[in-house]
């Protein structure tokens, strides 16, 4: 009988995101904007390439007869979906149709692509990379795209493959995993019938929302965020929070909450910077604001509200906690709901700050990075993916057909891009 390779089990961050996301689609979307000619069967090729390159990009979730769940090799090729490019915005729409399009955890691979493709004489293409969170976030995969293009451009010279990534807890305490092999599969629990019933059940319909800031733009929000003692993140964050506070329409003082995912990977000496891999944690903000409420001065307390927040050993504290409460073998509504209590904001900033990936590979180049697009199922379902490539920063909001409909997401985001704008201009002395 053939071995099965086993890679490890989800660690904790990986196994509530895996609960999470079967009470609630919790999967991802990432956009590259891309300029040059390249042909579907490169494209192929190069997913291939960055298949094996990137374990978790092989795997399912597998079930033991304890039903914890494991990482499990399982061949199968990256799906992809290829549309002819119509419009400017028309990559969003793609995107609202992956976010409510659910994976199915036990089979393999957890990722899959839709290529935007532009056939005249603009060249320019969208890449769309969506990821079950689980395997990878939104850090890790601005790297996925990085050697997607690097494979399109130069195959011959690709990268070797990399090691399988350890889990937040092995990280911290420096402990690597053995790769398990096992004579048949790991048994599951859950039947496909299951899954698919309980999909069937869910409206996840969202709406994307996009722009960016111009380079000049970019260079005064950095600038006035130093005069400010802010930073950019917060400097967003706040655009945001006064944005939904403008949109409640009350004169009276308002608790609004703003959720700040963080990448635990600067603070994780023997991580893989470039590993598709889950690394992040999230802590959320509490800001009491009037209908005045000083732009400035809410920047400054979500900076110093996460700097009190942030540290190596609170963020692990945060992960055995976790760990120790999966111990209760909770369900994936129970999973849902504690992401509720301890997260349950009304504006998410997923910021994945300045970019460190080349843009010029070959003749193609990387031109935007639209994301991270995610919906978690709170009761304000609202998320801001911000990443800043080259001397441009780029912003795409999503909210959730529960909570907004269409023409007031893109009010929000005008709103928040009118307010940022304002802010930069007001009394700003060059640095």
């Amino acid at each position: 009988m053939q071995s099965v390779d086993v890679y490890r089990p989800l660690g904790a961050g990986e196994q509530i995101f895996w609960l999470h996301d079967q009470a609630h689609p919790l999967h991802f979307a990432l956009t590259a904007q891309i300029k040059g000619k390249f042909t579907v069967p490169q494209l192929q090729q190069a997913l291939h390439l960055v298949q094996q390159r990137h374990p978790l990009l092989r795997v399912r979730i597998a079930l033991d007869e304890s039903k914890h769940p494991w990482f499990v090799e399982h061949p199968a090729d990256i799906p992809l979906r290829v549309v002819q490019r119509q419009s400017e915005q028309h990559w969003q729409r793609e995107v609202e149709q992956e976010i409510a399009t659910p994976f199915v955890w036990s089979q393999a691979p957890l990722m899959r692509i839709v290529l935007v493709h532009s056939s005249n004489s603009t060249e320019l293409s969208e890449l769309i990379v969506i990821c079950h969170h689980s395997i990878a976030d939104g850090i890790s995969v601005t790297y996925l795209i990085r050697d997607i293009l690097q494979a399109i451009a130069t195959p011959t010279a690709f990268k070797e493959s990399l090691f399988v990534p350890p889990s937040l807890e092995d990280l911290i305490i420096g402990k690597a995993p053995k790769r398990v092999f096992l004579l048949e599969l790991l048994p599951k629990f859950i039947s496909d019938s299951f899954l698919l019933k309980q999909r069937a059940k869910q409206n996840n319909r969202s709406f994307v929302s996009s722009g960016s800031l111009s380079p000049e733009t970019t260079r005064l929000l950095i600038a006035r965020c130093r005069q400010e003692q802010t930073s950019v993140h917060a400097a967003i964050c706040a655009a945001f929070l006064l944005a939904v506070r403008q949109q409640n329409h009350s004169e009276q003082p308002q608790n609004i909450n703003c959720s700040s995912p963080i990448n635990l990977r600067p603070y994780l000496i023997s991580a893989n910077q470039e590993d598709v891999s889950f690394c992040i944690t999230a802590e959320r903000t509490l800001h009491l604001l009037n209908s005045d409420a000083n732009f400035w001065e809410v920047a400054r307390s979500v900076k110093q509200q996460l700097k009190q927040s942030i540290t190596s050993n609170k963020l692990f504290k945060k992960i055995f906690q976790l760990q120790e409460w999966l111990s209760t073998d909770p369900s994936p509504d129970d999973a849902l709901q504690a992401f509720k209590d301890q997260l349950d904001y009304d504006i998410a900033v997923s910021n994945l700050t300045r970019l460190t990936i080349a843009q010029q590979f070959g003749e193609l180049e990387l031109q935007a990075v639209y994301g991270p697009v995610v919906t978690t199922g709170v009761k304000n379902d609202r998320l801001v993916g911000v990443a800043t490539l080259g001397d441009q920063l780029f912003l795409t909001l999503v909210c959730s057909e529960r909570v907004m409909l269409r023409s007031q997401t893109k009010t929000l985001h005008e709103e928040a891009i009118h307010l940022l704008n304002k802010a930069i201009a007001s009394n700003l002395v060059e640095i």
